[in-house]
C-alpha cells in the first residue's frame, strides 16, 4: 500500500496517466464523434475523484505555455481580423455576457424566492458557467465571508460543467448542422486577405523553426499586461490575468514578426505541437482540480445549480450563435472562436482547434475575450449589488 500511496502522491505521474489515458480515450469513436484531446478533462476528472491532486502552479504553468503557442499561430491573420470584424467582436463579447448575468439573476431570484436553493449559490454559477476565474475574483471581492463561500460553492460546481458543455458544442455542432469545415475555411481566408491593406510586408515575413526568445518574450509580456489594473471607477479595478494578458502579447508580437534581434513567427508545426502538449496538460489539471468532491456534489443540492448551469452555458451560446451566425453569417472558424471568447473558456479554444483543424479560431477567440472578461468583471458587480 505504501508503494501506491507514493504513486498517487507523485504529482508529475499522476497528471501524465491522465494526458496518456485521456489521448487513449479522445481515440474511441461513437457515430463519428471523438473526444480527441478533450478525453484528458475526463480522464482527471475520475482521478481527482479518488483523491488525486495536483498543485495549482501546473494550472498557471501549462496554461501560460498553451495561450502563448495559440496566440504565436494566429499572429499572422489577426490583423485582418479585426480589420474585418473589429466592432463585432466586442458588441460579442457585451451581449454574451450580459445574456449570462441575465439568465443567472433570473435563476437566483425565481428559485431563492421559491426556496429551492440559496441565491448565492446560483450568484456563483454566473462566473462558474463561463469557466472565468477573474469573473470569479471580481464577484467575491469586497463581499463577507459567508457569501464569498456559497459563491465559490456555486462557481466551482458550475465549473466542470461550464468546460464540458463548450467542448461538447464545439465537437457536436458542426456534425449536427452538417458544417463543411474546408468551405468555410476558404469563406475565411477569403474575407481576411480582403480586409488585409499590407499583403506585400506580410510576404516579407519569414518563419524560422522556433524562436525561445520571442517565445518567452510573449510569456513574459503577456504576464506583464495581465496583471495591470485596469479602473472601472465604482465596480474597482480587474486585471486581465493569464489568458487575457499573454494572448494579446503574443498575438501583437508574432504579428509584429520581429523585435530587435529576436523572431516571433516561428513553424506552424513547431508551436502546434507545443499547443496540443500543453492543452492536453491544462484540460487534465482542470480535471483533477475539478474531480474531487464533484460526485458528491452533483447528488446534492447540485442537481438545482447544474439545470442552471446548462441553462447560462446554452443561453449564452445561443446568443453568441444569433449574433455571429444568425445577424452577420460569419463563417464558422471566426464564430467558433469568438463563442469560445463570449464564454471565456481556454478548453473551449482548444476544443474549437481541434474541432476545425486549424489555429485561426485563435483570432476570433483572441479579439472577442478581452470584452467578453470587461463584461463578466462588470455584471458580476451588478450580480452582488442585486441579488440579496
Amino acid at each position: 500500500m505504501g508503494f501506491i500511496a507514493s504513486l498517487l502522491e507523485n504529482s508529475l505521474l499522476m497528471l501524465s496517466v491522465a494526458v496518456l489515458v485521456g489521448i487513449l480515450l479522445g481515440r474511441l469513436e461513437f457515430k463519428g464523434f471523438r473526444f480527441g484531446i478533450s478525453g484528458a478533462l475526463f480522464a482527471g476528472l475520475v482521478l481527482g475523484h479518488f483523491g488525486v491532486s495536483v498543485p495549482h502552479s501546473y494550472f498557471t504553468i501549462s496554461l501560460a505555455i498553451f495561450i502563448a503557442a495559440v496566440g504565436l499561430m494566429a499572429a499572422k491573420d489577426i490583423g485582418g481580423v479585426v480589420k474585418a470584424h473589429g466592432f463585432k467582436f466586442v458588441v460579442t463579447g457585451f451581449f454574451m455576457t450580459a445574456v449570462a448575468a441575465l439568465l443567472t439573476f433570473i435563476g437566483a431570484k425565481t428559485l431563492g424566492t421559491m426556496g429551492v436553493v440559496d441565491p448565492r449559490y446560483i450568484e456563483g454559477v454566473f462566473s462558474g458557467a463561463l469557466t472565468s476565474s477573474p469573473g470569479l475574483g471580481a464577484h467575491i471581492e469586497g463581499v463577507s465571508t459567508a457569501v464569498r463561500e456559497k459563491i465559490t460553492i456555486g462557481h466551482s460546481l458550475a465549473y466542470p460543467f461550464g468546460v464540458i458543455m463548450v467542448i461538447l458544442f464545439q465537437e457536436l455542432w458542426p456534425k449536427i448542422r452538417d458544417i463543411d469545415l474546408e468551405e468555410e475555411k476558404l469563406k475565411f481566408k477569403k474575407r481576411i486577405e480582403g480586409a488585409k491593406s499590407d499583403k506585400g510586408k506580410e510576404l516579407t515575413k519569414e518563419d524560422v523553426t522556433f524562436s525561445v526568445g520571442g517565445f518567452v518574450l510573449a510569456v513574459v509580456l503577456g504576464g506583464l499586461l495581465g496583471e495591470i489594473p485596469i479602473p472601472l471607477g465604482p465596480l474597482g479595478s480587474v486585471k486581465l490575468g493569464i489568458t487575457g494578458g499573454i494572448l494579446p502579447a503574443a498575438l501583437a508580437v508574432g504579428y509584429v514578426g520581429k523585435i530587435g534581434p529576436i523572431n516571433t513567427r516561428m513553424s506552424h508545426e513547431v508551436l502546434s505541437s507545443i499547443r496540443s502538449l500543453t492543452l492536453a496538460l491544462f484540460l487534465a489539471v482542470v480535471g483533477i482540480n475539478g474531480g474531487a468532491g464533484f460526485a458528491e456534489a452533483v447528488m446534492s443540492a447540485g442537481a438545482v445549480l447544474v439545470a442552471i448551469t446548462l441553462l447560462v452555458g446554452l443561453g449564452t451560446i445561443a446568443a453568441g450563435m444569433l449574433l455571429l451566425r444568425g445577424l452577420w453569417d460569419l463563417d464558422w472558424i471566426i464564430a467558433s472562436g469568438a463563442i469560445t471568447g463570449g464564454m471565456t473558456s481556454t478548453p473551449g479554444l482548444g476544443a474549437a482547434i481541434e474541432a476545425t483543424g486549424t489555429e485561426d479560431v485563435g483570432g476570433g477567440y483572441g479579439s472577442t475575450y478581452p470584452f467578453a472578461l470587461l463584461g463578466m468583471v462588470i455584471f458580476a458587480k451588478l450580480l452582488s449589488i442585486l441579488i440579496v
